[in-house]
């Protein structure tokens, strides 16, 4: 006899008004745990808006240090009302309370009176961190506390943002300030440039106008004592003339006259003596020509016209002579009433040497005080050529400075940006929320119904083999008393199971991806992959209701326990006990729920080969052990024929 004809006979089994619907019973169980739990449970973070909250704000409005409005109370109310991520209701702190007692609310979200004010001291010195306080009661619903972890980040990336938005106004309305300032400080420092610039400018021409100075001052004092020297010996020469004038003066003026009467009395003989010649040369002449006319052939008479001629040239000549005497004999008497005078005037005159001698002495002091003076003058002047440079210096090195500052603050101030009321806005926003997080997933799952269908399709399957042989028989007896081979016993007996699992488990995911929306990546894969699950399933349970009887399914719900936690359907694996991690690779619903994660969400086809080929040998490796424990069991005891438990 073959295992499809005795598993058919066991299915045939089932007659009867009742016994027949047991089969389509069996189809359905996994329906009935998979398919409802998934049902209740496919998107519970997405219906939390149903989930009543109360809201109490007590906020007040505030002002920051530089008068700008903050009211972060009523901007989260605002963004509260907008995400309608829970079921709001805006209540005083009284309802919030009694409705939090008495189950109409799951948690309340109070927002104190200085939550404003402590957002407020942001550019503050030393801010104060505001709060908001939220309130669970988890004798409502414990889960519904867990919710609010999402909550509290939201909120609290909301009141971040808000208090960010605050601060950011804040610091550039400080900014503001700051960039006011720095432009006054700017117009200073080029003021300052300007005026550094014009003292460089001065500092330049007084160090060159001293070095002038020093240069003239120089020649001032050469000059003074030149002067000095010439007034010492004009001084030195008017006392020798006074000294003559008082000695000599007289006699020479008494001889001057003496000269003078001399020379005038000598002229006045000479004058005498050539009127004598004159007239005589005259006479000469006038008879030389009563010769010639008395005697006419004189005139032809070489020697006669020689001496006409020379008679005629001397009393030209005495003419001469006569009229220069003349006029030196005037000049004589002249000169002597003019050495008269002088004589008269010698008494002045020495009286005048004398008193020139008086500020000629002055002039000589005054010249020796001028070039003492012009000395000092010099030295000082020396002194303040010095101090000029080390003023065109410090003038340069101010100057720089200036021309730096200039620039430091300049390039502080360009620094600062200068934004308008929208412009600060827009910059406030997003300062407030500075970094944008955009979150990507190779293969999203989506809802959490879908994350975990994997693992609830799996929980299905397995219990659907745990119920499978409380109804089925696990072996034919007839057959294990004849001699149908062992592994046609064992085969005949997995397969009423594993056919009827198959059908369980497309009954599931049909249901699942049509009502629910499964939608998998890979429909085919899917399906071929919960058969070879059911298959492997119900070849353990078999195997241990086989081997063990009734107490075969209690190791079978053993083993279902120890899966959901160790086939990491729910939780990382690293963050289960070593105990767990160790048996994770040893079970098998470990590979059915990582190969409907690669069927459904998408994955590695390498890991979907590997899961497949680990379920059929887990299936295989079970029906060879059934096989051994039918052939084992051919031996008929007493204890098999009155077992301690019978189900």
């Amino acid at each position: 006899m073959t295992a499809i004809r005795l598993a058919l006979l066991e299915l045939r089994s089932f007659r009867g008004p009742l016994r027949r619907w047991v089969p389509l019973l069996l189809c359905l169980i996994p329906l009935l745990y998979g398919a409802m739990y998934l049902w209740a449970n496919w998107d519970p973070y997405g219906k939390t808006h149903r989930i009543p909250v109360a809201v109490v704000d007590q906020d007040r409005p505030a002002d920051t240090r530089q008068g700008l409005r903050v009211d972060a109370g009523a901007q989260l109310v605002q963004q509260l009302k907008a995400s309608r991520d829970f079921d709001w209701k805006f209540v005083d702190a009284t309802e919030a309370r009694a409705g939090l007692e008495h189950g109409r609310y799951y948690f309340t979200v109070h927002i104190p009176a200085d939550f404003s004010a402590r957002l407020a001291t942001g550019p503050d010195q030393q801010p104060l961190q505001a709060a908001i306080h939220i309130e669970l009661n988890d004798a409502n619903n414990y889960i519904a506390g867990v919710m609010t972890e999402v909550v509290q980040s939201k909120l609290q990336d909301q009141v971040n943002s808000a208090a960010h938005e605050a601060y950011v106004r804040g610091i550039y309305g400080q900014l503001g300030d700051v960039r006011a300032k720095l432009g006054t400080a700017a117009d200073g420092a080029q003021a300052l440039v300007n005026a550094t610039t014009i003292a460089q400018q001065g500092s330049s021409a007084a160090a060159d106008a001293t070095a002038t100075l020093h240069t003239g001052s120089a020649q001032l004092a050469d000059g003074a004592e030149q002067i000095s020297q010439a007034a010492a010996q004009v001084d030195k020469a008017t006392a020798a003339l006074d000294k003559a004038a008082a000695q000599q003066l007289p006699t020479a003026a008494d001889a001057l006259v003496n000269a003078a009467s001399l020379t005038a009395q000598g002229l006045d003989a000479v004058h005498d003596g050539t009127g004598q010649v004159k007239r005589g040369t005259a006479a000469a002449v006038t008879d030389l020509g009563r010769l010639a006319d008395a005697h006419p052939e004189l005139r032809n008479d070489p020697l006669f016209q020689l001496a006409l001629r020379d008679a005629t040239t001397v009393d030209d000549t005495a003419g001469q002579i006569d009229s220069r005497a003349t006029t030196a004999a005037g000049n004589a008497h002249k000169t002597l009433q003019q050495a008269t005078d002088i004589r008269a005037s010698t008494a002045a005159l020495q009286q005048q040497i004398r008193d020139a001698r008086t500020p000629l002495a002055l002039i000589d002091s005054g010249a020796q005080r001028v070039a003492a003076g012009a000395d000092t003058v010099t030295a000082g002047l020396a002194t303040l050529q010095q101090g000029s440079g080390t003023l065109r210096t410090a003038a340069d090195q101010a100057h720089d400075g200036a021309t730096k500052l200039a620039d430091l603050i300049g390039n502080g101030k360009a620094q600062i940006p200068e934004l308008s009321n929208d412009q600060l806005a827009e910059a406030s926003q997003v300062l407030g929320t500075p970094v944008r997080i955009d979150r990507s997933n190779l293969h999203p799952a989506g809802v959490y119904g879908r994350g975990l269908a994997p693992f609830f399709f799996g929980i299905a399957l397995w219990v659907f083999g745990l119920f499978a042989y409380l109804l089925l028989r696990p072996v034919n007896r007839r057959a294990l008393a004849d001699r149908t081979r062992s592994t046609t016993i064992a085969v005949a007996g997995w397969l009423p199971g594993a056919a009827l699992g198959v059908i369980g488990a497309l009954v599931l995911y049909g249901v699942v991806d049509l009502t629910l929306g499964l939608h998998p990546l890979r429909p085919l894969q899917t399906v071929a992959l919960l058969a070879v699950g059911a298959g492997a399933f119900v070849a353990v349970d078999h195997c241990l209701r086989t081997a063990f009887g009734a107490v075969g399914d209690v190791l079978s719900l053993v083993l279902l326990i120890l899966q959901l936690t160790a086939s990491g359907g729910l939780y990382p694996m690293q963050t289960t006990p070593a105990f767990f991690q160790a048996i994770h690779p040893l079970l098998p619903m470990t590979y059915l729920v990582d190969g409907l994660r690669v069927t459904i969400s998408g994955g590695l086809t390498s890991h979907l080969l590997r899961d497949i080929a680990t379920l059929a040998g887990f299936g295989l490796a079970f029906l060879t052990i059934t096989t051994l424990t039918v052939r084992r069991q051919r031996s008929w005891t007493v204890a098999r024929l009155h077992p301690d438990i019978e189900l």
